[in-house]
């Protein structure tokens, strides 16, 4: 192997980790309250007696200093299998951990898990866990259009569901506390 192309390889690498290293710098987050209406597709698990169908829901959270923001929601599907309507709800709090910002396209992936219960037309109310993930695009500092997918496990029924949305994310940051003198 040549030397020319041993230094013309280790000047790419330091290039691209360079390249990938501005790309992915992170601007801190705004502190503050969020609101996330959201519309999209619950897919049920075979076994359960529900179909697919469309979703919306509703999440506020609160996103603090760092990475880390929390989020309580409701979602709403009514899900239709062999001519029998179901009405599934859930109510979840989850917890979203936002990853390194790629600032050159406003794009912000994050991961999410969290906890919650399922009511399955009224009959029953179960224990759920989801985890899964996402990306915001900052249209401004106020608001993300927001991209997310999620498998949710009902622990008592043993169904694995899945729940793709998109949604807009208004943010109401705190204000700027000034240290009095």
């Amino acid at each position: 192997m040549s030397t020319s192309f041993k230094k013309r390889t280790l000047f790419s690498g330091v290039l691209i980790a360079s390249s990938l290293t501005t790309m992915a710098y992170a601007a801190q987050p705004e502190q503050g309250i969020t609101v996330t209406p959201s519309i999209g597709y619950y897919n049920a698990d075979s076994d359960r007696q529900a179909g697919n169908d469309t979703s919306y829901s509703i999440g506020v959270g609160y996103q603090t200093n760092s990475a880390l923001a929390l989020e309580a929601v409701y979602l709403h599907s009514d899900a239709s299998k062999r001519g029998r309507e179901n009405d599934l709800d859930q109510y979840r709090v989850d917890g979203l951990y936002s990853l390194p910002a790629f600032t050159m396209v406003n794009l912000t992936p994050y991961v999410a898990a969290g906890v919650g219960v399922m009511d399955v037309d009224g009959d029953s109310t179960n224990l759920l866990v989801n985890a899964g993930g996402g990306v915001k695009y900052a249209i401004n500092s106020d608001v993300d259009l927001r991209a997310d997918f999620r498998l949710v496990k009902d622990i008592e029924d043993n169904h694995l569901d899945n729940i793709t949305s998109v949604g807009v994310q208004y943010n109401f940051g705190m204000p700027n506390q000034q240290a009095s003198n």
